[in-house]
């Protein structure tokens, strides 16, 4: 994270507020001051110790969707992020998405359009999520999603990811780094994996690093772009077609710059682009003004992702934008996916 050089001191000051407040939580509930709940079903956690940008949503519908393929009925429990609701809200019920984007969060509500049969409930106690949905349906595992500091709530998998640019010697907590814990709390993960590995060759030095820290079991995973969805419809188009093409692109992501490297790694020549804060909720003079932008610089379509096509106005598809919008769509692919697997059936198996 950069900072200027004067805010250095203030922003290391502050850093070491923040971890004593961490630590302080952490050992009230080592001593048991703080209790952790348990739910009547097993759970798997999806965190990390970094502020966004791991692919903790990709790797959840990836859990999800491969325990749903094996019969087990799945609902995911999310805090709901920026949410304009309030209390529990169920997401989905497995057959129908219930509620807006707003109402949910944007990543409930895409991992509600991305998991078929896979029931979405938001809350902040995700403890009180879990029971009032196991009080309604039948749940056969709960999945945490960004659960890691949710320590509050026992798992039975404690996955935990990590960036594959990440480098360890420098991390820093928060506000003077993006840590939001310290690196040794990595102990507590009965899993490791690092995403955006591009081939297992490139996740070695960071391996090398946690091994310091853990002797838990390390996965590699990597996020292939598969596809264009043409907003707001549901029709797919390949991404070669527009290889070599001109291409404007924004998105609202913890890192943007690797949304637009991905663009580039397939082909596409991206003229025009536009970073936003994370999940950025777009407002319609907003995207009105991207489409002008985009246009000017003689962009044959604009893309940008499937979390920020749900953070788009309703109202700005009411009318067909002046160049083509298109959401990229992204695969989630684990390097060691049987070894994956195994892990995750075993702890399943294992609660019941």
């Amino acid at each position: 994270m950069f900072l200027p050089p004067v805010l250095r001191p203030v922003a290391y000051a502050f850093a070491k507020l923040y971890e004593l407040g961490v630590r302080t939580r952490l050992q009230w509930y080592e001593r048991g001051w703080l209790k952790t709940r348990k739910l009547p079903a097993p759970v798997i956690s999806v965190g990390n110790l970094t502020v966004g940008g791991t692919g903790k949503t990709p790797c959840t519908a990836y859990l999800a969707n491969l325990l749903t393929a094996e019969g087990y009925r799945v609902a995911i429990l999310s805090r709901g992020y920026q949410r304009t609701s309030q209390g529990i809200v169920e997401v989905s019920d497995g057959e129908r998405i219930l509620c807006s984007p707003w109402e949910a969060g944007d990543e409930p509500y895409l991992l509600a359009q991305q998991c078929s049969g896979v029931r979405v409930v938001v809350n902040a106690d995700r403890y009180e999520a879990g029971m009032w949905l196991w009080r309604r349906a039948k749940v056969d595992v709960f999945l945490l999603d960004d659960g890691y500091q949710h320590i509050g709530l026992h798992r039975d998998v404690n996955l935990a990811l990590i960036d594959a640019q990440e480098d360890l010697a420098q991390a820093r907590l928060l506000p003077h780094g993006r840590w939001r814990e310290p690196v040794e709390q990595l102990l507590r993960a009965s899993a490791v994996m690092i995403t955006r590995v591009e081939s297992p060759a490139d996740g070695e030095r960071l391996t090398a690093q946690l091994r310091r820290y853990t002797t838990a079991p390390i996965f590699h995973a990597r996020h292939a772009l598969t596809g264009l969805r043409r907003l707001p419809t549901y029709e797919t188009q390949d991404l070669t077609v527009y290889r070599n093409q001109p291409v404007a692109a924004f998105t609202g992501i913890a890192q943007p710059d690797k949304f637009f490297a991905d663009l580039q790694s397939v082909g596409l020549s991206v003229v025009w682009r536009r970073a936003f804060a994370d999940h950025h909720r777009y407002q319609l003079n907003e995207v009105n003004d991207l489409c002008v932008a985009a246009r000017a610089a003689g962009a044959h379509v604009i893309l940008t992702t499937e979390k920020d096509a749900a953070n788009l106005p309703p109202d700005f598809f009411g009318e067909t934008p002046r160049v083509p919008l298109y959401a990229t769509q992204m695969r989630f692919d684990c390097y060691q996916a049987e070894a994956l697997r195994e892990l995750i059936f075993a702890a399943v198996r294992g609660s019941r």
